[in-house]
């Protein structure tokens, strides 16, 4: 389980979702962010603005996330005990500012350990492309 105070000072704890569960909040993310284009001269502002619009307007991302967060817990400023996140954890005014650090953090912790391995591979993969381009 992974801890981590928000700015806040909310408090979240972080149990890894069952692979299958990770791996269909993965699977959603990259199916929104497929047909962005993250290349070329677009500023970094204007693809930050897509990365975000994409990921919280999916509603498939939300579905996927919304699974992550049972195995979550959040404790917000004014709350006396951490309860399981819920369709009620962000009612409270003062908890909506860290409904997103709140989704960011469980996708970051369900996410990462699939693209260490996607890193190495795409690493392989530009290797013996470098490798077999004619000199």
């Amino acid at each position: 389980m992974k801890e981590i105070t928000l700015k806040s000072g909310a408090v979240l704890k972080i149990t890894l979702s069952p692979f299958a569960e990770s791996r269909a909040l993965y699977q959603a993310i990259l199916e929104e962010l497929k047909p962005l284009n993250i290349g070329g001269e677009k500023e970094f502002s204007q693809l930050f603005k897509d990365l975000v619009c994409t990921g919280f307007s999916s509603r498939k991302v939300e579905f996927c996330l919304e699974t992550c967060f049972k195995r979550c817990t959040y404790k917000g400023i004014n709350d006396k005990d951490g309860l399981k996140i819920d369709k009620d954890s962000f009612e409270k005014e003062e908890n909506r500012q860290d409904y997103i650090p709140v989704c960011i953090e469980v996708i970051k912790e369900n996410i990462m350990p699939f693209l260490k391995g996607l890193f190495v591979e795409y690493r392989q993969f530009l290797a013996l492309i470098e490798k077999n381009l004619p000199q």
